[in-house]
């Protein structure tokens, strides 16, 4: 399947993650991708990933190490990305974080300053970065895929600052699909449930939490019983941004959680 041969995407947070397996499926269907991350070891993996999905053609893969949080770094996401080549075709932003690093209590109980990063990374880096890539998407017709959550309209108290941080992004959303829908441009999201990624970690929480957390929160309230993959979140991003499959969807918040936000806590046995 070759539908985005020719096609420039660029996918943020792709260190890892749900990030990492979107870049290897568009690499792989044919586009020339641009990934984007803090860290340069991880970004460096999902650069050969992306190389050998494309068959190992290295000049459909570029490597941006950049903060989205810092808008000279956005502007130059974009511009390197143009610069390299020549277009831009589909944003995918998948940036984001659940706390601050070195906080992992509950939300509410954090100072402000994990309140401005949380919101600043998660919500704010997308109106920085689609300012900049809306010029050129009104060229190619192009798309825009942001990763929300179902913590977006799901309340989890541990988490209020990012739930509040991927509400906004769903309103977003909706706003910016009928603003660009006169050029031509799609806006979508994708709001997953639980996915089997680093999500956790990143939060300081150890290794084992997830296994702990699978087999606790996730096997009884998610009626298909398991967490996703990342390449399952991928070919959702790479449903949304097809200009065939998906050319008459906009505004969307496509949720995929095995259920998890319409499921509701298993009755008690009754006794015989």
């Amino acid at each position: 399947m070759t539908y985005f041969e020719g096609k420039v995407v660029i996918v943020t947070g792709a260190s890892t993650g749900i990030g990492r397996a979107t870049a290897e499926l568009f690499a792989q269907r044919g586009a020339k991708v641009a990934i984007t991350g803090r860290n340069a070891e991880s970004l460096e993996k999902t650069r050969q990933l992306c190389e050998k999905a494309a068959g190992g053609s290295a000049d459909k893969v570029h490597v941006v190490i950049a903060d989205v949080t810092k808008e000279e770094d956005t502007k130059r996401i974009i511009a390197e990305t143009v610069n390299k080549f020549g277009q831009l075709d589909v944003l995918v932003n998948n940036a984001g974080a659940g706390t601050k690093p070195g906080y992992n209590d509950s939300h509410f109980t954090q100072p402000l300053e994990v309140f401005d990063y949380v919101m600043n990374l998660n919500a704010r880096s997308l109106i920085a970065l689609d300012q900049e890539a809306i010029p050129h998407l009104k060229k190619t017709k192009g798309n825009i895929v942001n990763v929300s959550s179902i913590g977006a309209f799901k309340a989890f108290p541990a988490l209020a600052y990012y739930c509040m941080a991927k509400a906004a992004i769903d309103q977003l959303n909706r706003v910016l699909a009928i603003d660009l829908a006169k050029e031509g441009i799609r806006v979508n999201n994708i709001n997953p449930g639980p996915v089997r990624t680093e999500f956790t970690t990143a939060m300081g929480m150890p290794d084992a939490s997830q296994d702990w957390m699978e087999e606790n929160i996730v096997k009884p309230n998610c009626p298909l019983g398991r967490s996703a993959t990342p390449e399952e979140m991928a070919t959702v991003i790479a449903f949304l941004a097809n200009n065939d499959e998906a050319r008459f969807v906009t505004g969307q918040l496509l949720v995929a959680d095995g259920g998890t936000s319409i499921s509701s806590p298993p009755l008690p046995t009754q006794a015989s």
